[in-house]
């Protein structure tokens, strides 16, 4: 049984085009589940892999560490993390659609609508989550097998951090579509499922 996480703005209805019968979209994380997420989704995997086992990750724009300190250059500057914050309590429709944008790459497109969270305190719990997150130094401590897929052209989680992540993690085999962004399988469904089914 595969449980899909989604990421930050979305809900986990954004699976549903590739689960088959018995996965779950969203919920609990189990031990001896596959896991398929993406973005915080893909953080929040990464972070139970270090607590229970579980049967493999499959991850999409995952990173090691969403902003930049203590020497990691690769992610987003922390004032930024801040500033969306503060604005998410004033708009949050404006904040979502900014990150949508930032989510594809110039010219890509959505094959479908983006199923979106709409409760300010979830997606407020969300950012405070990416601000903390950081699993480079234990990412020695993830031994379940781990496919990453990230975009070339990602602007969220740079394809830099993927790369570094990749190198940290005992099992990890790396995919990269240089033409995506941060969610391939948004613009790319049929491509995305070939991927994840092979």
């Amino acid at each position: 049984m595969r449980l899909f996480l989604p990421g930050w703005g979305a809900t986990a209805e954004v699976w549903a085009p590739f689960a088959a019968p018995g996965d779950r979209l969203g919920g609990e994380i189990e031990a001896g589940v596959d896991l398929v997420a993406w973005s915080l989704g893909a953080m929040r995997a990464l972070e139970a892999a270090t607590e229970i086992e579980l049967g493999s990750l499959t991850l999409v724009g995952a990173t090691g560490q969403f902003v930049r300190r203590d020497g990691y250059r690769c992610g987003w500057p922390e004032r930024a993390l801040v500033r969306m914050r503060e604005r998410l309590a004033v708009d949050t429709g404006a904040v979502l659609d900014e990150f949508l944008a930032l989510a594809l790459a110039p010219g890509e497109e959505l094959a479908a609508p983006l199923p979106r969270e709409q409760d300010p305190a979830v997606l407020e719990r969300g950012l405070a989550f990416l601000g903390d997150f950081s699993m480079l130094a234990r990412a020695s401590e993830i031994h379940c097998p781990v496919r990453l897929l990230h975009g070339g052209r990602d602007r969220i989680c740079p394809l830099d951090a993927a790369r570094l992540f990749a190198e940290a993690l005992p099992r990890a085999e790396l995919t990269v579509w240089p033409e995506a962004g941060h969610a391939p399988f948004l613009s790319q469904p049929d491509r995305f499922r070939s991927w994840l089914q092979s």
